[in-house]
């Protein structure tokens, strides 16, 4: 039956592998209250083993391609220092805006009923331990979950449209983190990413950005356990929305809200002409200095069309004015040709959705996880 498999059949098949092992691990880890040196490792083994791993080598070889192939897929193609500079901006606009959704239905939660379990209070929080939760929560998730979800997952859907990748990869996202809280803001967050890998068509932005994300959250919390300057103003800087008059507190927070939205896309514009537009152009630049090389050889035709993968070449030659037309056609971010999957191609989808749901709900109902 399943000889034949779609990429998409493959990319599920591994997901539910990642997100099986994953649910057992936080069972296991939650049952037992395992922490400290054990949550690290358990950690590293659900980043690197499962999210890295599987997703890179496991595909490939159910794929039976080279890992080289792989990468390429996912979008592991190289970005220039202006696009990192920016992608950290991003991430940093990113943190301000995930507070302001979690705080929006976190409220609404509290309406419903939901009650947060209490964590363990932290004693004290040295330096060594800054640096371990930085490689832990911010480094290993902005690699290894980038991987799994806008790597694998989104590539795979990539032929469906952008549209259905965006949806899923960002669902499958917000809901790998098997809570009700984290839900909302990660799904948003996966939208967001989805889009901005399909726009520039490399997975280093969203890496970056998620680590900055996570980093940024992991620096407040140090700041705010040793009172330090910056931290304590951010934090009370954010406080003052939610003090005095409600109408004024909920005026001032949409008007932030807009602020921040309507420079994540002013940044993601030039983020995108960072990234793909120069792509583009250098591909354009070289196919007309190609041709004018074979001008100059000798090679001289009236007009000449090729049609080279999704790039559409034409050249005129009127007098002594050369025209040159180059389109580039069936980018995934435009949409293209559109497969659709079958029902085998998502039946490991289907699971993969009920199974992280379900817990999600579960969550929600009895403040597990």
């Amino acid at each position: 039956m399943f000889k034949k498999r779609s990429e998409i059949f493959d990319g599920n098949f591994v997901y539910f592998l990642i997100l099986g092992l994953f649910i057992v691990i936080r069972i296991i880890s939650a049952t037992f209250s395992l922490s400290g040196v054990v949550g690290y490792v358990l950690n590293f083994v659900i980043q690197v083993g499962l999210m890295l791993c599987l997703s890179l080598f496991l595909f490939s070889f159910l794929r039976k391609q080279k890992l080289k192939q792989t990468l390429d897929m996912y979008g592991f193609h190289k970005i220039n220092f202006k696009a990192v500079l920016l992608s950290v901006l991003i991430g940093v606009l990113v943190y301000f805006a995930t507070i302001f959704v979690a705080t929006f239905f976190s409220a609404i939660l509290k309406l419903l009923g939901y009650e947060k379990t209490s964590g363990s209070v932290m004693q004290s929080y040295p330096v060594w331990l800054l640096i371990l939760e930085l490689i832990f929560t911010c480094v290993l998730p902005g690699i290894c979950e980038e991987v799994a979800n806008r790597g694998m997952v989104l590539s795979v859907y990539k032929k469906s449209g952008a549209k259905k990748a965006i949806l899923l990869s960002g669902l499958l996202f917000g809901l790998m983190h098997l809570n009700i809280e984290q839900f909302f803001y990660a799904t948003i967050i996966g939208f967001f990413f989805g889009f901005v890998v399909l726009l520039t068509d490399s997975i280093y932005p969203t890496m970056i950005m998620h680590f900055t994300n996570n980093a940024v959250s992991t620096l407040m919390g140090f700041s705010l356990f040793h009172n330090l300057p910056i931290g304590t103003a951010i934090n009370n800087f954010l406080n003052s929305f939610a003090s005095g008059n409600p109408v004024v507190s909920i005026i001032l927070i949409f008007a932030l809200i807009i602020t921040i939205v309507f420079l994540l896309m002013f940044l993601t514009l030039q983020l995108f002409k960072q990234t793909r537009v120069q792509k583009l152009t250098k591909m354009a630049n070289d196919i007309m200095k190609s041709e004018l090389r074979k001008e100059i050889m000798g090679d001289l035709v009236e007009e000449e069309k090729k049609d080279v993968d999704n790039i559409e070449f034409t050249k005129e030659i009127l007098g002594s004015k050369r025209i040159f037309n180059v389109n580039f056609k069936n980018l995934p971010i435009l949409g293209g040709n559109l497969y659709k999957p079958t029902f085998k191609d998502n039946i490991f989808l289907y699971v993969n959705l009920f199974m992280s749901a379900l817990i999600t709900i579960f969550t929600f109902i009895w403040g597990i996880l």
